[in-house]
């Protein structure tokens, strides 16, 4: 579908009148290495966030250290995630840590209260703040192995220079066919990579189509285990439990949602949306908007993820006063 004019937006209904819209660029690129579909102007530059982490993740296997360390595939998924900080994280995260003879002081991520807070966790008291509960402690726990399989410098493992991540920037230039890649920092420190809405397309069609080993395994590892890579009341995590071994998605901070598509008839696709004003709240119903668009989800699939379609507005009285929904504008 060409759709060069097209615009992808979210309408946030207070009763039948439209108060707020939200408006994304998005990128579609399917098996071929064609475009087709966009909204906006995709060639626009926004930062990866934590859209980038199964790319980051990647470079486990290129340096040969998920091998050479036998990492259990949810370490992993851990790698990927933006965790929720839930028992079943810190679980995983500990013993992955105890596996390098590695421990919490060694992640320079800085504390973060555990997401699941935000998404009304009901389960177990939580851990309430540190490192280790930081949404990204499993990205820096994989770097560290990486340093410490080879021998590297540990205290410095975020420089931009350090080994580690500059094997990290290598692989973004790889997936993304790219070179001389802006660079800031994450929320969590790390270096964060700054490529156009386009490029994350590319990147996540070749997560899409498999495109070596670490692609193969990281579609695999990250569909196997959605509730690792998010949690509870998480939208990455629902679309990967609706639709399973189908398709994998990944949210990043100020509006970006990556996802790889593979389809039953063989039809690969990587999609990639950013908010343009960042608001996340709105990033996985656009994400909807476009698979529906493009019939890539089933009516099966549709009905488990009805919530994520229309999103009701609550008032602190639990009355529902509105609506967020999403809408292409051909």
């Amino acid at each position: 579908m060409e759709s060069k004019m097209a615009k992808l937006i979210a309408r946030v209904w207070r009763g039948n009148y439209i108060e707020s819209v939200h408006e994304a660029i998005a990128s579609v690129y399917d098996e071929t290495g064609k475009e087709i579909f966009c909204t906006g102007d995709p060639s626009q530059k926004s930062f990866l966030r934590s859209s980038a982490k199964p790319f980051q993740a990647a470079t486990l296997y290129t340096s040969g250290v998920a091998e050479k360390l036998q990492l259990k595939p949810e370490w992993i998924a851990m790698a990927c995630a933006s965790h929720n900080g839930e028992p079943i994280h810190l679980q995983q995260l500990s013993a992955f840590l105890a596996h390098i003879d590695l421990d919490e002081s060694f992640l320079k991520c800085g504390p973060q209260a555990p997401m699941a807070f935000n998404y009304g966790w009901k389960g177990e008291r939580l851990k309430e703040y540190g490192p280790l509960t930081n949404n990204c402690s499993g990205k820096h726990t994989a770097m560290l192995a990486i340093a410490k399989a080879l021998k590297l410098p540990l205290d410095n493992y975020l420089d931009y220079d350090h080994p580690v991540q500059q094997a990290i920037i290598k692989n973004i230039g790889k997936y993304g066919e790219i070179h001389d890649i802006p660079l800031a920092r994450d929320g969590c420190s790390a270096p964060v990579f700054y490529v156009s809405v386009s490029v994350m397309a590319k990147m996540y069609l070749h997560l899409a189509m498999g495109s070596d080993e670490a692609m193969r395994q990281l579609f695999q590892i990250m569909s196997r285990f959605p509730y690792l890579i998010a949690g509870y009341g998480r939208f990455d995590t629902q679309l990967m439990e609706a639709a399973p071994g189908k398709l994998l998605t990944k949210v990043g901070a100020e509006g970006v949602q990556g996802c790889a598509v593979r389809m039953p008839d063989g039809r690969r696709f990587g999609i990639n949306l950013k908010v343009r004003d960042g608001n996340n709240r709105v990033s996985g119903l656009l994400l909807i908007t476009i698979l529906k668009q493009l019939k890539l989800l089933s009516d099966a699939e549709l009905l488990r993820l009805q919530k994520w379609q229309i999103i009701p507005l609550k008032n602190h009285a639990g009355l529902t006063v509105g609506k967020i929904d999403g809408q292409i504008i051909e």
